[in-house]
Order: structure tokens, then sequence, then C-alpha cells
């Protein structure tokens, strides 16, 4: 793995992290293993981090973290994909929910639910998307009717990660039908021991069953864990994909690297030129996807992500996949069947392969972030329905 020349103070940091990885080495996920095996595991191995303050360092010092920037998170990023660590069980909470309580949290929020998610006892999950709205997300149909203390939620959401292990979900709902779809929205934080809460795993293509459907009836948020005012969810919930697809896209650069080191091994003592070349390739593409999330985040020193994270989330997911296939086609035929002869540690490449088919799908679809970047960073014009 390249690592990219940063300044003194970020390059000390990387040494003194490298270090203690050397010596706290993260547990071995080189075979496949079942979900439920792998959050104990990514669990367990986040407490041990989060115990020596090596995550979440951007989070202010008073919360847990480090009070250092955006740039210095992901090189802790690359050092853990250098190290072969696991995916953290609690990205959501560590990338998403954790910054925007920071940004937009209560003071009460903020002491009641940053250190548990830093400290991997308490998981989130994200409730955005629904049957009927996905890309179009302010079409949202789950509302929040106000009552005595609180609100009382109805409605489904789908796609819920980790919902079955969760203890708590960021749910955006509809407070106000009389308004435009964009300013009818809040952003509630629900607990997933609430009556009324139904999550209903989805068997994925890959057998995982990391997905859910989410059913909610009757569900109480109480007005403490509303973030932000009535209304406030759109702004919210932009924010948060916003860290979605800057912070969180760095941090699965891990699945890029851990799959590319896959390959590297397995193509020692190969001479033919053209599969060497396609790895080069690759590598290259990874490289340079890796420089410009960088410098998006030298561009977030002072401020909160843009648009931008855009570019990053795209071209990640799509090189992804193309390095998930490659590596499925040095298998052989034989190799596209689970557990056949030349399946190689347990069909890691083949699941491999088939969960990162979702990848251009999860955060926003590639069609979307394109109008994203089209539109937000290159400043195209909306084109007309028909045109």
């Amino acid at each position: 793995m390249i690592s990219l020349p940063l300044d003194e103070a970020t390059e000390r940091l990387r040494s003194d992290f490298l270090s203690w990885l050397k010596d706290n080495p993260p547990p071995s996920t080189e075979k496949r293993i079942e979900l439920s095996e792998f959050v104990d595991v990514s669990t367990a191995w986040q407490r041990k981090l989060a115990s020596e303050h090596w995550i979440a360092v951007h989070w202010p010092e008073e919360y847990g973290g480090r009070g250092l920037s955006f740039v210095a998170e992901a090189v802790l990023q690359e050092c853990l994909a250098r190290a072969r660590s696991p995916q953290l069980i609690n990205l959501f909470g560590l990338t998403m929910v954790g910054p925007v309580l920071i940004e937009h949290g209560s003071d009460e929020q903020k002491k009641r639910f940053l250190k548990p998610i830093l400290e991997a006892e308490e998981i989130w999950c994200q409730g955005f998307s629904e049957p009927g709205a996905g890309s179009d997300l302010a079409s949202l149909k789950t509302v929040a009717d106000k009552v005595d203390g609180g609100w009382n939620i109805n409605g489904q959401k789908i796609w819920t990660s980790f919902a079955q292990y969760a203890q708590w979900c960021f749910l955006l709902v509809r407070t106000d039908s009389s308004v435009p779809q964009h300013k009818g929205l809040s952003y509630v934080l629900v607990p997933m021991s609430s009556d009324g809460i139904d999550a209903r795993p989805l068997t994925q293509i890959s057998g995982d069953q990391e997905f859910n459907e989410l059913f909610l009836e009757d569900v109480f948020a109480a007005d403490e864990h509303l973030v932000g005012s009535p209304g406030d969810g759109w702004k919210i919930a932009i924010s948060t994909l916003m860290y979605e697809r800057v912070i969180l896209t760095f941090a699965r650069h891990l699945q890029s690297e851990e799959a590319l080191e896959e390959i590297r091994q397995q193509l020692k003592g190969v001479d033919n030129p053209h599969v060497l070349a396609k790895f080069g390739s690759l590598a290259a593409r990874n490289m340079a996807l890796r420089s410009l999330a960088l410098s998006h985040l030298v561009q977030y020193q002072d401020s909160s992500p843009g648009p931008e994270g855009s570019l990053d989330k795209l071209a990640w997911s799509e090189t992804f996949q193309d390095i998930c296939s490659f590596a499925l086609e040095l298998q052989g035929f034989q190799g596209l069947l689970l557990g056949g002869e030349a399946s190689h540690k347990d069909g890691l490449a083949q699941h491999r392969y088939l969960y990162s088919r979702g990848r251009t799908i999860a955060a926003g679809t590639s069609e979307i972030q394109r109008s994203i970047i089209a539109e937000r960073v290159l400043g195209l014009p909306r084109l007309k329905r028909g045109a």
C-alpha cells in the first residue's frame, strides 16, 4: 500500500499508530465469517481502538476525540488498511451520527450519545430510505405526529443496515404535510427497543442479512430526541449525507485495499503481462481516487463537508466493483463456484464480488451522484423534463 506524505505532525501520528498496531494487531478476517461473528469481532476491536483514542480523532477532545482534522482521520484509516483491520461496526455512529450531533445536537444529546458511540456500547442504524422514497428522499411517507412529550411515528423504512444489532436509529420523518416536501421533515433519534418497531432482515445476493426492513407502528420518540427544531430535518439529513460521502467513503477504502492486497498475493510469480497490466491499472485508479478524496478532506479543514464527496463515493464504489470483478476473473471458471477447487479462502472473493454490486446503490446511486456532481460541483443547469 502506498501512503501519501503529509506534514510533520500528521506523519508522526501515522508512525505512532503503526507502532501501536504492531503491538496490538487487529483481529484476522482473512477468511469469510458470518455477519453475527463479524459484529462481535468488530465491536471488540472498536472498543480497543477507542480506549487508546485511535478512532474519531476529528471529534473535539471534550467528546473523546483528539481535536484533529479530517486528514488525520484519513491517515488512521490508511494505517488500519495496511494492518488489514476489519471494518468498524459503528461506522454510521462514528462518521455520521457523531459529527451531526456535534454540529447540530443539543448539549444534552452530545453528553448522552457521543461516548457510547465511540466505545461501541450503542450501535446505530440509519432510517432514511423507504420503499417509495430512495433517490427521491424528500418524498418519504413516514409520519411523526406531535403528542404530549414527543412524537408518534408510523411508517416503513428499508435497506436499514445492521438494524437487528443496533440499539438506536436516526430517523428522517415527516412532521408537517402542509408545507413543501423538503420543509416538512424532521430528524429524530429512536431507541430500537421501542414498542412498535419491527426489524425484518433481508437476505442479500451475498447470503448476508445486513439490510433490513423496518416497520414503525405508533413508535414514541421523546422531544429531547429531536435533533434541531421541527422542520430542520432536510438540512440535517443533507449534512449527514455529506459526512457519509466524505468520511465514511474514505473508511470504506479499507475494503478496496484488502481486495487489492489479496490479488497482489495471488499474482506472486505470475508473469502474464496482460494480467499484471490490469492489476496495475486498478491499483493506480485506487491510488488516484484516494488522492482525490484526501484533497477534499484537506479542503474541509475548517468547514463541514460539501458536495464534492459525491465524486469520492462515485469513484470508490465503481472502482471497488471493478477490483472485485478482477479478483473473481483470476480464479477462472471453477472459481465461480463457492467452495470449488479454485475457490480462494472459503469463497472470500465470491462473497466480496456479490457484496460489491450494491455499493453503487447504497449511500445514493451512481446516477444520483452524477446529478449532484453536475449541478452542485460543476454548476451545470438542471435539464427540464422531456428535454
